[in-house]
């Protein structure tokens, strides 16, 4: 496995990355192909592969202006590779890329009903600080965690 920090020129990546996001989130939850290239080329887009260059996970990170903190805008595991640490693995070389860069805080949002989600992240250290009622339209509520990194 290593963890790859995706380049614009990388479009047979950038595709695959593309479909796991409608795979994962459907046409209106998931990052599109404009969202993707921005991440690319203004945040941070990583993902984890195995040796035959297959997505086992993405995550999309972007800066918070003004301070040395993350949001990190979209976490994805392929179906068919969920539960396996996969995700965890991800979250913990990205954390340690982002100390080497001085970044100290990542904030995230996740579906409170999404409860292996939760606790992945809970075992990576964030912490449940509010629920944001209504967040992404009414009746959709997330919750706000965060993760200090230093």
């Amino acid at each position: 496995m290593k963890v790859v920090e995706v380049k614009p020129s990388d479009r047979d990546l950038v595709e695959k990355i593309y479909k796991n996001e409608i795979e994962s989130f459907g046409v209106m939850g998931g990052a599109d192909m404009w969202m993707i290239m921005s991440f690319i080329r203004y945040g941070k887009l990583y993902v984890l592969l195995d040796e035959f260059n297959e997505i086992l996970s993405v995550a999309q990170y972007q800066g918070v202006f003004g301070k040395n903190e993350v949001f990190l805008y979209g976490f994805s595991t392929p179906f068919e590779k969920r539960a396996m640490g996969y995700g965890k693995t991800l979250l913990e070389k990205t954390h340690k890329k982002l100390r080497a860069e001085k970044i100290e805080k990542v904030y995230l949002t996740v579906d409170p009903n999404n409860e292996k989600a939760i606790q992945m992240y809970k075992k990576a250290g964030y912490e449940i600080v509010e629920l944001q009622k209504d967040e992404y339209g009414k009746g959709i509520d997330r919750y706000l965690m965060i993760k200090n990194l230093l």
